[in-house]
This record gives structure tokens, sequence and C-alpha cells, in this order.
């Protein structure tokens, strides 16, 4: 069969129910002839739902789903259950338009194949466990934002199955959280604040939570406030991460069939590029986990060997990328060049990270910080390769054909790859392409870890952009604008570093003080413009005299200074003589038909090894001496002219 081209969605990868929907993908794979990519973000409704300086964090990271040119794709899967809120509606555009067969995994979605949890089976099954085993008839339920489809059908399921049982439920039963389990606190003060009112009892037989995180943020929340779980009252979850299992009380859970839902997902994609039929929508059922948090398993067992196990694997992975992370950050504090920056992260790569290979794409011209709006400005732009580890080795350096993510090497090995963005806020950067261990990293660390390359290049191009503009600035300060010369202050700036080195030397210092004759007779009868044009020619004239790293300098009006260092009287004649003579060269050339001439005044000197006055003074004296040297040639063109 011909290579197939998988493109996949997800977002929070390392979430324990999205790691197993892929595991379930990749199972159902093996052995099949599919090259599978997988676009994922870190985008989850949190950070921009608790920071608000931070809401477009989300527009930065939508753009991975915008790379794949889904038109080269064979099929697309999508996991939309853990996509945050703002998300959905794209991304289901996205589907409608794609010109490939599409799988939907996690809810159902019209115009797709799609594969779900038998949440009306399950959750309800959950409900129905804490009726018939423990007697409960006061519950409330702890939802989570409806943007979320699975949390208004558990709502619903919620709602449905205290009803059929015929126990009371009305809307003040229902309490909305973030999904996190930083929310339980605040839920649980309004619970037993909702409980007082009412008088007798201060909560509920039961809180049946929308998922797990909830769950453990709630009985947090609770033991915090002196109360016992199960004792005082029973706490459920939803989904079985792995953090429930070992959470003390363990938590009472259904066990989504996350794994089975990838796998079946992966089955159904097969049969439709086989061209074979395959039902619209397959519902997976879950399984029900009794555990301490309702009263089934007694508290004090403690999977302690387990914990142990895992809490050093988490650890030492957490302290390796603690290591890169901060390694990335004092590095390109400090970084002359961007190259620099790239040996920085292939040398965190390299470090434990988490990542078998680990290859950062970045877009043409990325430091102009671009915002892509839509599918069709990003396939026209181009990606290089510029550094990352591949098989263990700092990959090749290389510029991306147009519409192509991945180096070809890649693109034809059998590896899956995951596809991360890298971007500042709504600003796109560019890709890593990574190929990583899924388990005992944790989703924020990974995160942190790709946030903070992203900070580094952006910081590292402000950094040195800011350095050009100070570089301008001293420019602009030191330069005169009409003749691009030096000005005063650039006298001043270079008048100690020659006077210093002629010092040490012993040789001679020499400053020029030049003078245009008759500048307001012709500003008077030809215009100020033809008066500049003198200025500048005297100016181009200057710096076509120089051979010996001389300093030119326009002081003011039509007073202009040379500072030059190693000086003899040939050197003072040969430049004198040539300044004249490339004046008159220019000023024929030009088509004038007035004269430019000049007064020239030097004043040489070899600076005392000790004993001399402050460089202020030396350079005022050296100043003044040449202008008296002007002057009495300025004099001789006054009498000249009679």
């Amino acid at each position: 069969m011909e290579r197939k081209k998988i493109a996949v969605f997800i977002s929070a990868l390392y979430e324990d129910m999205v790691r197993e929907t892929v595991e379930g993908l990749l199972k159902a794979a093996y052995g099949e002839n599919m090259k599978i990519l997988f676009f994922t973000s870190f985008a989850d409704n949190h950070t921009s739902r608790n920071y608000d300086r931070y809401q477009d964090y989300d527009i930065g990271e939508f753009v991975v789903y915008l790379l794949p040119d889904l038109r080269d794709y064979d099929a697309l899967i999508t996991f939309d259950t853990y996509m945050t809120g703002s998300f959905i509606e794209p991304i289901d555009q996205l589907k409608r338009d794609a010109p490939c067969q599409v799988v939907t995994l996690g809810t159902v979605k019209k115009g797709t194949y799609s594969i779900v949890n038998d949440q009306a089976l399950s959750f309800a099954e959950l409900i129905q466990h804490l009726i018939d085993a423990h007697g409960c008839r006061d519950m409330v339920h702890v939802a989570g934002p409806l943007e979320r489809s699975f949390c208004g059908e558990r709502i619903d399921i919620f709602r449905q199955t205290l009803t059929d049982r015929g126990l009371p439920y009305d809307e003040s039963r229902i309490y909305f959280g973030t999904l996190r389990p930083e929310c339980g606190s605040e839920i649980v003060d309004a619970i037993m604040a909702d409980y007082a009112k009412k008088g007798g009892k201060s909560l509920p037989d039961a809180i049946v939570c929308v998922n797990d995180y909830t769950a453990i943020g709630v009985i947090q929340a609770l033991e915090n406030r002196g109360f016992q779980v199960p004792g005082d009252v029973i706490v459920t979850g939803y989904d079985d991460i792995l953090r429930a299992q070992f959470n003390e009380p363990s938590l009472t859970t259904s066990a989504q069939p996350f794994f089975r839902v990838g796998q079946t997902g992966m089955e159904t994609m097969k049969r439709l590029l086989r061209g074979e039929k395959a039902k619209l929508v397959t519902a997976v059922p879950g399984t029900l986990c009794c555990r301490q948090s309702c009263g089934c398993e007694p508290l004090g067992v403690y999977r302690r060997d387990l914990i142990r196990e895992k809490y050093i694997r988490t650890v030492t992975n957490l302290e390796s990328l603690a290591f890169s992370n901060t390694n990335l950050v004092l590095g390109g504090a400090v970084d002359e060049t961007v190259e620099d920056i790239f040996h920085e992260i292939e040398e965190g790569c390299l470090r434990e990270t988490g990542f078998k290979d680990a290859v950062l794409c970045l877009m043409h011209g990325w430091e102009q910080q671009k915002m892509i709006k839509d599918r069709e400005a990003l396939w026209n732009e181009r990606f290089d390769v510029v550094c990352g580890v591949w098989q263990g080795k700092p990959v090749k350096r290389q510029s991306l054909p147009k519409g192509q993510l991945l180096p070809a090497e890649m693109m034809d090995d059998d590896q899956p790859y995951y596809i991360f963005p890298v971007h500042h806020l709504q600003y796109f950067l560019g890709y890593f392409i990574v190929n990583p261990e899924l388990k005992e990293l944790g989703q924020l660390h990974i995160k942190s870890w790709l946030v903070s390359i992203s900070a580094i290049l952006v910081n590292w191009f402000l950094r040195h952009q800011l350095k050009d503009t100070v570089k301008e600035l001293e420019y602009l300060y030191q330069t005169d604008m009409l003749t691009g010369l030096y000005n005063r202050r650039g006298y001043y700036r270079f008048f100690e570093t020659y006077f210093e080195e002629c010092r040490a030397a012993g040789t001679e210092l020499a400053v020029f003080l030049i003078d245009m004759n008759n500048m307001k007779k012709i500003n008077d009868r030809y215009g100020h413009a033809e008066g500049d044009f003198c200025l500048c020619t005297i100016a181009d004239a200057m710096r076509g005299s120089a051979r010996h790293e001389e300093i030119c300098i326009r002081t003011g009006g039509d007073e202009f200074v040379v500072l030059a260092k190693n000086y003899d009287r040939a050197m003072e004649e040969t430049f004198t003589r040539l300044l004249r003579e490339q004046i008159s060269q220019r000023r024929r050339r030009a088509g004038k038909n007035y004269q430019i001439t000049i007064s020239i005044g030097c004043y040489r000197s070899v600076p005392p090894k000790e004993g001399a006055a402050s460089i202020q003074s030396e350079a005022e004296m050296y100043l003044g001496n040449a202008d008296k040297a002007m002057y009495t040639e300025k004099q001789k063109h006054y009498d000249s002219e009679g």
C-alpha cells in the first residue's frame, strides 16, 4: 500500500489522557505504511483565564494547526476534548475545509467520523454507584467551563441521573470551576456558604466533580478546612489520571477509555483509507474505579513503593530539564550572535530534556515578529532548520523547500514526530519537531522550556536591536547631519585617544582648522542651497584627502577641523595641497561658476610626557593655536581681495 501521510491535531500532550490516546493511535498504526505527524499546543484555557495580560498567547499557539497544508495529507485526526475553547470553532472550520478523510476523537462532530467515550453510560454509572453503594441522596456537581462540550454533557448526565432516581435537583446544585486543582478552594467555600444558609448539615453527601484535577483540588480544600474525605463527604472525579491513583485518599473516578478511543480512531481511519465503510459515531465505554474517596477502599492503604519510584523518575527528569532551562536563560543573556543562541539551544536539547530528537525550525524573518492570520499566509513562508539533535547528533542546518515542514531524512524514516509552536505571545517564530518521552514529564515544565526558547530568541533580537539603536544614537549625537562628518563632540571624543597615542610614541599631534572664504557672499548671491553645496564639497574633499586615519570634523557654520596623529611637516603640506586640489576638482565637475576657497591653519606638537594640562585644556589649546594660524592665512586672503 502506498505510504499514507496522517496529520493529528492534539493539545496538552503530557496530560495522562492525551498521552494514552496517542498511545492508542500509535498502537493501531504500528506496522502500517504511515507517516504520522502530531501538531500540538499547550493552550489550556488556564493561562488566559487567570492571567489577563497573556490573552494573546493562544493566538501564537494556534498557528501550529495552520502549518500543515491538508491538501498534501491523506487524513486528519483531531482530539478535541482537551482543546482550549477558543480553538474549537477554527479547528472545526479546518476540518470542514479539509480535502481528506477526517476523524474526531472525544466528541461528536457533524461531517466527521467520531470516536467518543460513552459518557452517558460511564458518568451515570459513577453517580449510580454513589446512590446504590453509599446511600447518597444529596449531591452537588462541580462543572467546568461550558465552552468545553464535555462539561455541558456531564451537567446533563448529572441532572438526568438524579431525576431518573427521584433525587432532588435544581440549578443551585451546579458549581463552576476551571478544570484545574487551583479552583478547589473557591468551590468549597461556595458550597459551605450555600449549606450554611440552608441550616442543618455543613456539606452534601457527595461532591461529583467534572474531572480528577478538580476533585483533587476540592479534597485538598476540604482537608484544609478540617473535613475528612470520605468521612464527612464523598468526592469523585472523572478520567482516572495517574495522580488520582496516588492521591491521599485515592480518588474514586471513571477511567475514560482514552487508549481505546485512540486505537478505535486509527482503526476507523484505516478502514476509510481502504475505501471501506465505517460507523459515523462509535462510543467506547469507560471503567468505574472505586477507591478511598468514596469509602470502597480503606484509608491508610498506600502504594508507597510505586509513588516513590515515580517520584524519583519524575524529579530526576525535571532536574535535567530545569538545568537545561537555566543554562538556556543564562547563555541567552550573554550570547553575542544568533549562532551562539542556536548552539545554546542545541546543547540544551542534548541534555536529558525528554526529547529523543529535537529540531528547531524558524520562519524566514522571524525577527520581525509576524502575526499569522490565515493558512495561505503561512504556506507562503519558508522555514530554516537552525539547530537541534537528530539520532543523537547535531542536525544538519538547511533551508526547507516551500511547503515542507521536516527535513527529508526525518520525513522518510518510520518515526512519528510532534510539532510544537515557537512563538512570542501572538507573534509566530517557528516550530520544534520532537520525538518525546511522554512519561514522567510535567506539562507545565515542558511548556516552560519551550516558552524560554522563544523568549531567549526575542530577547536576543531586542537586545541587539537596542545595541544598534544606541550606536545609531551615538552616531547622531556626534555627527553633523549636513556633511556626515563628526561634529564638535567628535573632536573631543577622539582628541584624548590621539593625544595619548602620540604622547606614548613621541610623535606630533596635528590639529587643522579650516574656514571657508566668502561664505556669506555665496549665500547672498546664489542662495543657501549653494552655500550648503560648498560646505558638502569641502567635507567630501577632506574625506578624500585623508590618508593616515585623519578625523574630519565640522565644528559649526563654515568651520572645519581635522585631527591627525603621528604627523610631520611633509604630511601637513601634503594634506593641505590635496584638500585644495580636491575642492577645485569637485567644483569644476559640478559646473559651478564661482570659486570655493578655504583658509587653513595647522598646529603640530608632541604632547609632553609630563606636566600636561587637562585633556580639555590641551584640546582647546591645540584648537586655539590652529585658529591663530588659520586667521593669519585668512587675513592674507582678505588683503588679496583688496
